[in-house]
């Protein structure tokens, strides 16, 4: 528990300085200034080892191929995230889904290394609701935040679909919730603190834990 704790402690900090946007017509230099997420996942996947955790399900697949090594940084490509690749390599059970055929052909061609990782052509609810696994890290990231859309609503019936299938100590991972005045957490934090959830931290990621 003293090893959750020190994790937890660390995740808490994440968010520090970071900028946050209100509007969500961002511009590319707003854009650029925006944290990638990175280390968030980097966080999440170190709190999961320590809860024990074997299976990551990720609604929305990476979208961008990683053509450096991981260890290093480069805004204009890793600002939209290869989390996919991230979460095959904590060695977990992976499953992610995305509604766009060419994302799904684009991960499942980063991936073709990563035996524990599964990318599946599907609407994410429609993925969510027929999983018949146990879930200990939830990753939302699927319906992007643009005006008209109802982003927001989305990721909370995402976690809807998935709440049955938590396992007891899980963690959910909210992407692009520094923008719009909470972006793709808007309604779906508030729910996850109704449910016995410690958001951890909210910032260019939101990372939610219950114990």
């Amino acid at each position: 528990m003293q090893e959750i704790q020190s994790i937890i402690q660390k995740i808490r900090k994440l968010g520090e300085g970071e900028k946050r946007f209100e509007h969500i017509d961002l511009t590319w230099d707003e854009q650029m200034q925006r944290e990638a997420p990175k280390k968030y996942i980097e966080a999440a996947i170190e709190l999961f080892h320590a809860l024990g955790g074997k299976t990551i399900v990720e609604i929305g697949c990476m979208r961008q191929p990683m053509n450096h090594p991981i260890d290093e940084l480069h805004p204009p490509c890793c600002n939209d995230g290869h989390s996919t690749i991230y979460w095959c390599l904590s060695g977990a059970r992976v499953y992610s889904a995305d509604i766009s055929l060419g994302v799904v052909l684009l991960a499942k061609k980063c991936l073709r290394e990563y035996r524990n990782g599964k990318v599946v052509w599907s609407d994410g609810l429609k993925f969510l609701r027929k999983f018949k696994g146990r879930i200990d890290l939830l990753f939302l990231d699927a319906w992007d935040v643009l005006p008209g859309t109802q982003y927001a609503e989305n990721h909370l019936l995402a976690y809807l679909a998935a709440k049955d299938k938590l396992q007891k100590r899980n963690i959910v991972v909210i992407d692009d919730t520094d923008i719009g005045g909470g972006g793709k957490g808007r309604l779906l934090l508030p729910v996850l603190q109704a449910d016995g959830y410690d958001i951890l931290v909210s910032s260019r990621q939101s990372i939610a834990l219950r114990l």
